[in-house]
């Protein structure tokens, strides 16, 4: 055990105080003159024995008292098992979590600003003569490069929010690699610690390395995000409304009122609604849209939420064909209806192949094949067909 104050422990020498007042009774006694004593004997040799004892516990809970108090102001410890050399330096490695979530705030402002001043202490524990590493989630190659202290603190200053986003495990694997030598190692990660960060695996930290967690924990704020989008029609046509259906998440605890909801269709305002969400609820709502025109379309669908504002838009794309190709491979029990169905529409170009004379490179420019009366497969048209819905068919 050691002490991280042991210029206290001698004021243990202040324990002698209850053993002189133990030895040097200084309370005074009054004489009383009895004409007879001979009852008064008896009384005091009974109670000199328990006034002893007395005097003997008083004194002893005195010296524990004082000793326990020395030993609170010299802070002792147990020193770790895996003693550091101190004349082989130090290689300190720092993750800064600079993704979307830390733009959360708490009392001490945004979360990455504090992420910042927790790395700048903990450098500042060290030696001037240490080696730093500074990793954020861009991973790039001037993060395997060691640094000074000044170096250091200015490249925390240069640090912004990022895209990027990183497991644990790969943080840890990443800090790994920049140890060298016999120098003394420690690892620090900086975060919020986002749901999904650890992974799914068991952790593995690095050899012989001190590893240091520092959480930092944001207030919770109203939090509304565009989860997802889909089309309601597998196929799209100019100048021919359709719909589609958004999906928003309420990760706040309060409910979410009126929120704004826009559909952008190639910078044009195609929609408008107005949503509520309850806390922590998932809802869904439809949005219509026409007006298209052939080619590519860029959507947007976004929301106005504060303070959070990262996840208020999702981008989409789709394109709008002329005509759809439509592939009838028949066999021969095949049937007429497969004609009858996708005739009526001129949107859609049936043609038909015999199972036994199919052109399977021109497979890829159908947008749906259809199967019609083929009792037995053979096993070309099925790797053809594997193949093609692999590409996207």
């Amino acid at each position: 055990m050691n002490f991280l104050y042991p210029g206290f422990l001698f004021a243990l020498l202040a324990v002698a105080i209850p053993v002189i007042i133990h030895l040097f009774n200084f309370r005074k006694f009054k004489k009383v003159f009895f004409s007879n004593v001979a009852f008064l004997k008896e009384i005091k040799e009974q109670n000199s024995s328990r006034e002893k004892l007395k005097n003997l516990l008083i004194m002893f809970c005195r010296i524990l008292a004082i000793a326990f108090l020395v030993f609170a102001f010299s802070r002792p410890f147990i020193p770790s098992a895996n003693k550091k050399d101190q004349n082989a330096g130090n290689i300190v490695s720092v993750y800064l979590d600079n993704s979307y979530s830390m733009e959360a705030v708490n009392k001490e402002g945004n979360l990455l600003d504090e992420a910042k001043r927790k790395a700048k202490e903990i450098v500042k524990a060290f030696q001037l003569n240490d080696r730093f590493q500074l990793l954020t989630n861009d991973f790039e190659g001037k993060h395997q490069r060691l640094l000074n202290a000044d170096e250091f603190l200015q490249a925390v200053e240069e640090i912004k929010i990022s895209s990027a986003n990183r497991k644990l495990q790969q943080i840890l694997n990443r800090q790994e690699g920049v140890f060298t030598g016999a120098s003394n190692r420690f690892v620090y990660v900086v975060s919020d610690f986002q749901k999904g960060f650890s992974g799914q695996q068991q952790i593995k930290s690095p050899a012989n390395t001190n590893v240091s967690l520092v959480k930092l924990n944001a207030n919770h704020l109203p939090n509304v995000a565009v989860d997802s989008v889909w089309m309601l029609s597998p196929v799209h046509q100019a100048q021919v409304t359709e719909k589609l259906i958004v999906q928003l998440r309420n990760y706040g605890e309060e409910e979410a009122k009126n929120i704004p909801l826009k559909l952008t269709i190639n910078q044009a305002q195609k929609a408008i609604s107005n949503i509520t969400i309850p806390a922590g609820k998932t809802i869904l709502d439809t949005l219509s849209y026409s007006g298209l025109n052939l080619g590519w379309q860029k959507g947007v669908i976004s929301i106005k939420d504060f303070p959070l504002t990262f996840d208020d838009n999702l981008n989409f794309s789709f394109k709008v064909n002329a005509h759809q190709q439509v592939l009838s491979i028949n066999g021969l029990k095949s049937e007429n209806y497969i004609k009858a169905l996708f005739g009526a529409d001129k949107y859609f170009m049936l043609t038909e192949m015999p199972e036994a004379n199919i052109n399977y490179s021109a497979l890829p420019k159908y947008s749906l094949i259809v199967l019609n009366g083929l009792s037995n497969p053979s096993s070309g048209l099925a790797q053809e067909l594997k193949a093609f819905v692999t590409s996207g068919g």
